[in-house]
């Protein structure tokens, strides 16, 4: 009877200081302002990173979190470049266990004064609103990478275990690769865009009639929707179960009109809907 009493005790005290762990405040503190920059490379291991818009013509840094300190970054501001990686610190066992979110670099940028953005992180997600780039590149092992309201020439992405999710952007050509991530399109536009995964779900909705999409995925379905029905539109589709449920499709031509703008979904073990 007292080992079941202890055992209950010690995990009300176990139950009790996570409660107070997860309930410490969030605060967001200065890292500091910087003059603008055209290029812009992030390093990071474990923090995420939010970039938005600049009130100003000037680069803001903060980082937001429950444990934060201003130590906790690197910047470095040279020709045309501004850089901030993520200081290596000495991991604990504890590093590795995620009770609570990673800080957030907190990041503001003059919208039209940058041209390019290099983003290399390991289990940081990216959190990217409402920006004009010439082009981004972005490599993530574990981080998620969501990009909305962007307005891009050239984006590669490049995620092992992450998903991305990109909605109500304009990037003309555009290279997506995951492993085993989802990849999710929302309402966007483009020229030439390649999306490729391993073990990930693909789903473009509210999907717009542009010249080229290939979405390819070993294992994964595919569903794309489209927001009106294209006018000129040749399909190449493989799976092991295909659905096209897009109207005046003529299943002997895979065509709608004369085929002009091209959609290639293939999956090897997986499902494909289009409609």
């Amino acid at each position: 009877m007292k080992r079941i009493i202890l055992a209950v005790l010690l995990l009300g005290i176990i139950g009790a200081s996570i409660f107070l762990f997860m309930k410490q405040p969030v605060k967001t503190i200065p890292i500091g302002d910087y003059e603008s920059a055209a290029n812009i490379d992030v390093s990071l291991d474990m923090l995420n990173i939010d970039f938005t818009n600049s009130p100003d013509d000037k680069i803001h840094v903060q980082i937001k979190g429950q444990k934060v300190n201003n130590d906790m970054v690197n910047i470095r501001e040279e020709k045309n470049r501004f850089v901030i990686e993520e200081k290596q610190q000495k991991k604990k066992w504890t590093n590795y266990i995620h009770i609570r979110q990673a800080p957030t670099i907190l990041l503001q940028m003059p919208k039209r004064q940058l041209k390019t953005l290099t983003l290399h992180t390991v289990d940081g997600n990216l959190n990217s609103n409402d920006l004009v780039l010439d082009s981004v590149d972005v490599k993530t092992s574990a981080g998620d990478a969501i990009l909305e309201g962007m307005s891009v020439s050239n984006a590669d992405i490049q995620s092992k275990d992450g998903s991305v999710s990109i909605a109500k952007s304009s990037i003309e050509n555009f290279s997506i690769t995951t492993n085993a991530g989802d990849v999710s399109i929302k309402d966007s536009t483009g020229i030439n865009h390649m999306i490729q995964t391993f073990d990930g779900q693909i789903n473009i909705s509210e999907a717009i009639e542009q010249p080229k999409v290939q979405a390819k995925s070993t294992s994964g379905d595919i569903q794309i929707h489209y927001k009106q029905t294209p006018n000129s539109l040749l399909l190449t589709t493989d799976g092991e179960d295909i659905k096209i449920l897009l109207p005046h499709y003529n299943k002997s031509t895979h065509m709608i009109g004369e085929g002009v703008n091209i959609l290639t979904a293939e999956t090897e073990d997986g499902a494909v809907l289009i409609k």
